[in-house]
């Protein structure tokens, strides 16, 4: 597996993602979704963990509605088997 995914802390403003600074990284897929799952699990005092992300290579997503796929750089912090 290569390492190309970083935590990435959302910087959001009053109309959505304004900014995103790569917080950690670059891991494996399965080591970023574990070190998101331990911020989840005890976010320090100023750490708000849902400020939080795993970005990575582009990759199509299928759509919630499955109708449709579209790029993102992002992926879920959960393995989609585990669900």
């Amino acid at each position: 597996m290569q390492k190309k995914f970083y935590i990435t802390e959302l910087h959001l403003g009053d109309d959505g993602l304004e900014d995103t600074t790569d917080y950690a990284g670059p891991f494996t897929l399965i080591k970023a979704r574990r070190v998101l799952e331990r911020m989840f699990k005890y976010p320090g005092a100023f750490i708000n963990p849902y400020n939080y992300a795993i970005k990575g290579p582009v990759h199509e997503v299928e759509a919630v509605g499955g109708d449709h796929t579209y790029k993102s750089p992002w992926y879920s912090s959960v393995d989609k088997d585990r669900l």
